[in-house]
């Protein structure tokens, strides 16, 4: 009766055994991992269905056979692994248990791809196993290539572009500046560029680029900016600066600032600005630029309530110098008169070549007696002056002052008539309205 209940019980047993072998065999081959056990002789006890899809050998034919078999010859692994689980087995210890390793493994077909093993040991009958679990890490692998060439060629092209690069992070510390950089600010060495918190240099914050560069930190944006700077090595240029904020998952950890040395195109613009408003004769201001300053000045004095006046001068007897000395000793004598008149008048004045030998002056803050007394030195000094070649050479002047409704026609014009007052008074005179 014990014997028989011996029995059962051993079968009840072994039935419990086999069903949990089976739960955990049905369980390994759902995963989606290569798993595969191997005796303490390296041979393959255990191959479920993710390493068949893996390696292309089915179970039959894989259990029993050794690790060499799925091992690219020159990856030494299968001699790296007999070495150190012996030493496991010896000793319990070793550094390829319970370690990842990666290896090129091979096909049942002959094409090879990189795979990660993870090893771990288990006893089963007082016999020590290890359990491999092997992943194909193929694509990981060359997304990380793909990576590693993309950030080369990205350090490449950084190295070697024509604009300045700046990566900083989300505090403004510089975190990579490129060679441009250095040539662009006159700066001495990388090293010494780094040391410029972007969010801190005084400098920086002086020009706005500070106050722009922590908004689009912290709003995600991107934002273009134009500063005429001096660094702090001394060196003047006009900058175009492009900022972008640098993301990671979604989350701003610094910015890319791309600096370009605009100096020549602005350079290039003052020098058009500067033809587009002066006479080219002359270099005094054009007919157009003057009427925009009288203009603004019409719109400024009718908030304040201030005066200012205008002084149109013409040449007297102008066609007799062209027709004497010719057209280029006229031009030298109208060049000649305007150095002499810009040395008396003010910084704030306006002096322009209102056509032919006529010029006009704009004075700001000034009422028709001061207007009048500065129109008589200019009168003086130029009847004594002495011309090489020509002469004496004077000129007849007409002054009017501002008066609330005038507009640029009216003021204009009035100071035309008296100007054509003083010729008819025998020229080289002053003749002015008061109101």
């Amino acid at each position: 009766m014990d014997l028989v209940a011996e029995l059962t019980k051993r079968r009840v047993m072994e039935g419990e055994l086999q069903e949990k072998e089976t739960t955990l065999s049905t369980v390994l081959d759902a995963v989606r991992d290569a798993i595969a056990i191997l005796d303490d002789h390296g041979n393959v006890t255990f191959w479920n269905t993710a390493a068949e899809k893996l390696f292309g050998y089915p179970q039959e034919e894989i259990l029993g056979k050794d690790l060499h078999l799925l091992v690219v010859p020159e990856e030494h692994l299968y001699e790296t692994y007999s070495k150190a689980y012996n030493h496991f087995k010896t000793t319990g210890k070793g550094n390829a248990i319970g370690k990842i390793m990666e290896f090129k493994a091979k096909h049942k077909d002959g094409r090879t791809f990189v795979v990660e093993l993870s090893l771990s040991a288990m006893r089963i009958k007082n016999t020590w196993h290890s359990v491999g679990i092997v992943r194909d890490i193929t694509e990981r692998k060359q997304e990380q290539e793909e990576l590693k060439n993309s950030r080369q060629k990205y350090l490449e092209l950084t190295e070697n572009a024509p604009i300045g690069i700046i990566s900083c992070d989300y505090k403004g510390n510089i975190i990579y500046v490129n060679q441009i950089v250095l040539e662009i600010l006159g700066s001495t060495s990388i090293e010494e560029t780094k040391k410029i918190n972007l969010l801190t240099f005084p400098l920086l914050v002086r020009h706005g680029l500070s106050r722009q560069l922590e908004e689009c930190l912290k709003s995600n944006k991107s934002a273009m900016h134009e500063i005429n700077y001096e660094s702090k090595w001394g060196k003047k240029v006009w900058l175009r600066i492009h900022i972008k904020p640098r993301k990671n998952r979604n989350t701003v950890i610094g910015a890319q600032v791309i600096i370009d040395d605009i100096s020549e195109r602005k350079q290039l613009e003052e020098k058009l600005f500067l033809l587009s408003i002066t006479d080219s004769l002359t270099s005094v201001y054009n007919r157009r630029f003057f009427i925009q300053k009288l203009e603004e000045e019409i719109e400024r004095v009718k908030r304040t309530g201030r005066k200012f006046s205008v002084i149109m001068m013409d040449i007297d007897h102008f066609k007799c110098v062209n027709d004497r000395f010719g057209h280029n000793c006229g031009d030298f004598v109208l060049r000649k008169i305007m150095s002499e008149t810009i040395k008396k008048i003010r910084k704030i004045d306006t002096l322009a070549r209102w056509g032919g030998e006529e010029f006009i002056i704009l004075l700001p803050e000034t009422t028709i007696n001061k207007a009048v007394v500065l129109g008589e030195k200019l009168r003086e000094r130029l009847s004594r002056m002495d011309i090489p070649n020509v002469g004496n050479v004077t000129a007849s002047f007409g002054v009017a002052e501002y008066n609330p409704g005038d507009t640029v026609d009216t003021i204009v014009q009035k100071a035309d008539d008296m100007m054509y007052q003083a010729k008819s008074a025998g020229r080289n005179c002053v003749r002015y309205i008061r109101e």
